[in-house]
């Protein structure tokens, strides 16, 4: 059998991966000098686009990258499943940006950035997971970096503590700031509920998280409110039940953190809103 033709979108032409060239002199090569998103699509339909889009165009901005034309992304994701086949089932799609090729130091004005997009087929975890939960780990040997802020292509931080987190058997890790305080996971978001109060760690050393944006909006519509809080690893082995959301695996309980087990992972409640998240009328 054939293997599939994969075709990515590299600077506005749709082109077989085989044939899809980048500069070795690219700063996203050399440096990290980008920004990406993850994106997941369901049976075609595309989750979330805008929130996702305005959150590349913020970090975007702030590193001083303009892209003129911005890209139409709804059109272009769109044609991107189809050229891939990938209409029915789970997609994650992926957009990357870089400032291209400069030898000026700092963060100069980009000649000619490089954009692409891709997306491949995507296994979300097993029911069984979601039911099971998954257990975190506290990364203690190192602190979020300042540019946690930004969804950066200078990824090997949380690279390395994900990492950390699967040599002690674990799923996940937990992101400290330098003060301390939890920022968010390795890959995700963090949720929590105390005493029926839903919150979140506030941190100025984390990524705006879109999957929480997106299910705080869902959850104040049904009369919930989520809370953001400065908090310790303390503040969540005193909850009763703690979630990790992103944009692929919508929402997963936590059952333990580094061996501190939590009262109420809630996985029925979690599909509940996990279901919300994805389902048709929230897709964009």
């Amino acid at each position: 059998m054939r293997p599939r033709r994969i075709v990515i979108w590299l600077n506005g032409r749709f082109t077989p991966l085989s044939k899809a060239r980048i500069s070795p002199l690219d700063r996203g090569f050399l440096y990290g000098d980008g920004i990406f998103e993850t994106i997941r699509a369901d049976r075609g339909k595309i989750s979330w686009l805008s929130t996702h889009v305005e959150r590349l165009q913020e970090s975007l901005s702030l590193l001083r990258i303009t892209l003129d034309p911005t890209p139409d992304w709804k059109y272009t994701l769109q044609r991107l499943l189809e050229e891939n086949r990938l209409d029915s089932g789970v997609a994650a799609i992926k957009i990357i940006v870089t400032r291209g090729i400069s030898n000026r130091l700092g963060l100069p004005a980009p000649q000619k950035p490089t954009v692409c997009a891709t997306a491949t087929s995507y296994d979300p975890p097993q029911r069984e997971s979601y039911d099971t939960g998954w257990k975190l780990h506290v990364y203690t040997e190192g602190r979020a970096p300042a540019l946690s802020r930004f969804k950066s292509l200078n990824y090997l931080f949380f690279l390395t503590a994900r990492q950390a987190a699967v040599d002690v058997g674990c799923d996940m890790a937990v992101i400290l700031d330098h003060h301390g305080f939890v920022t968010e996971t390795c890959a995700g978001t963090l949720l929590a509920k105390t005493d029926g109060q839903w919150w979140t760690p506030q941190s100025s050393f984390q990524l705006p998280g879109t999957t929480l944006r997106c299910l705080s909006a869902i959850m104040e519509n049904s009369g919930l409110k989520i809370e953001a809080r400065a908090a310790r690893i303390e503040d969540f082995f005193s909850a009763q039940t703690v979630w990790t959301l992103n944009s692929l695996i919508g929402i997963m309980p936590v059952v333990q953190i580094d061996g501190h087990p939590l009262p109420d992972p809630a996985p029925v409640e979690a599909g509940y809103w996990r279901a919300r998240l994805f389902e048709v009328e929230n897709v964009e």
